[in-house]
């Protein structure tokens, strides 16, 4: 299966990848969304803008009782307080936006651990001076859907064949997330529309 590349938004710099082969997978219409309303209030959401130092050119919403996820009012993305611990932060890094673009997917869909590898990856680049490539990132990680709910997508490193002096390590990665499905809110920009798709696309794995 080849996934749609969002087209029409700027990702910035970025290394041509849309003639790469992405991994197979049937093409399927996403039923196993978890269905449960969040634990955020207003006064929770204020906290963790406050604590996250969220940049104030987003708007942030908890969600009503009636709301579930993938996502809220148009233009509006769903973000757990797990993928902040994880590094997540808006505006995007280009190379996190040409990711979202290439496999179709929202940032929501990127458990909290997968989101950290994400980071962490792109942070050894910047420290080292290299260009992040997503070909590359492919060749370190592997993309799996999330067994129960596969509306989701998990990461695991490939390792095979690789001495364990030389795997790719990410510090302070927890063994567990749990309750993370339900810490999330909405956020959308005070202006415009995110440069990633929104719409919660087929995992590409």
């Amino acid at each position: 299966m080849v996934v749609r590349r969002v087209r029409g938004n700027d990702v910035g710099r970025a290394n041509d990848t849309s003639n790469t082969p992405l991994p197979s997978r049937s093409r399927s219409i996403l039923q196993t969304i978890p269905k449960s309303p969040s634990t955020y209030t207003e006064s929770t959401l204020k906290r963790t803008v406050n604590h996250f130092f969220l940049n104030k050119s987003y708007k942030y919403r908890a969600p009503e009782s009636t709301e579930y996820l993938p996502t809220g009012r148009p233009g509006e993305v769903a973000i757990y307080q797990d993928s902040l611990k994880a590094g997540l932060r808006f505006p995007l890094h280009p190379f996190l936006v040409e990711f979202f673009c290439t496999f179709n997917l929202s940032p929501g869909q990127l458990v909290p651990n997968a989101l950290r590898m994400l980071n962490y990856y792109l942070l050894v680049c910047l420290l080292k001076g290299l260009e992040p490539s997503i070909d590359i990132f492919r060749l370190l990680f592997e993309m799996k859907p999330l067994d129960r709910y596969d509306c989701f997508v998990v990461f695991s490193h490939r390792d095979r064949g690789v001495p364990a002096q030389d795997h790719f390590k990410i510090p302070n990665c927890p063994t567990s997330n749990s309750g993370w499905k339900n810490r999330y809110f909405f956020v959308r920009p005070a202006d415009g529309d995110f440069p990633f798709p929104i719409d919660w696309g087929v995992s590409p794995v």
